[in-house]
């Protein structure tokens, strides 16, 4: 029996799902802190909506059910890891890798920023409020819960379904699959009270947008389209503060 031989290469292993984990669990575990130090002394909290939306399909298991989402998460962290610790057997964890992912997310970022500026006004995805620190807090819980929800799932599920079901390539189902996220992610910033006012302009913006971060989720997987979309929100909350102060 002969050992086979593991060319270890960073755009590869990057995108596999152990490596979005790690990279973005300093990100979940900050989102999460923020929170508690933001809302501490209140009786309300402003979540994410894409996190709230996941929250209330598991707020009917009970009185239990914050504990319940919190074991659940913990669950699919450590069995995502079990299941690819091959990582790790392969001597292809590295910690550099980490690092070079926060600089390619930024590099991304750059260019989403230029994308966006296509319009009068960089959108945010999320509300606009005039607290800098809740807006960081919001842009980081953006970046995770929405493209949980539109990337991997909408994406995934998409894919899983076009492929298996109905028979298409690989290319189209991709095409496909990017472009109805893409749309639903748009649509979901106008529902509920605190959703924008819809308009043609920021739905067409939101939808490339959505184009944008569906395309580099395929390409280069969930944690660097996170810190990406972190990242942007970030840099679209800044600029003024920085052109003000200048």
């Amino acid at each position: 029996m002969t050992d086979k031989f593991v060319t270890i290469s960073y755009w590869n292993v990057t995108k596999n799902i152990y490596y979005s984990l790690l990279f973005i669990l300093p990100m979940l575990f900050l989102y999460e802190v923020m929170c508690w130090i933001q809302y501490f002394d209140k009786s309300a909290k402003i979540r994410n909506g894409a996190d709230v939306l996941i929250r209330h399909l598991i707020m009917g298991i009970g009185n239990n059910s914050e504990l319940i989402y919190g074991l659940i998460l913990l669950i699919i962290i450590f069995g995502v890891m079990f299941f690819n610790r091959g990582v790790v057997k392969n001597g292809q964890l590295k910690f550099t890798f980490l690092l070079l992912m926060i600089a390619e997310s930024i590099l991304w970022c750059i260019g989403f920023v230029i994308l966006m500026s296509v319009s009068e006004k960089l959108l945010l995805s999320i509300m606009e409020r005039n607290i800098i620190p809740e807006q960081f807090y919001l842009a980081i819980g953006a970046g995770i819960w929405e493209e949980l929800l539109f990337r991997v799932g909408a994406i995934g599920l998409s894919l899983s379904f076009l492929t298996k079901v109905i028979g298409y390539s690989g290319f189209y189902s991709a095409f496909i699959a990017i472009l109805l996220s893409a749309l639903i992610f748009s649509l979901f910033h106008y529902l509920g009270p605190f959703g924008d006012n819809f308009a043609y302009k920021s739905f067409y913006l939101r939808t490339l947008a959505g184009i944008f971060l569906g395309s580099l989720y395929l390409f280069r997987g969930f944690g660097i389209t996170v810190y990406t979309h972190i990242f942007y929100d970030m840099a679209i909350i800044s600029i003024p503060v920085l052109l003000t102060t200048a």
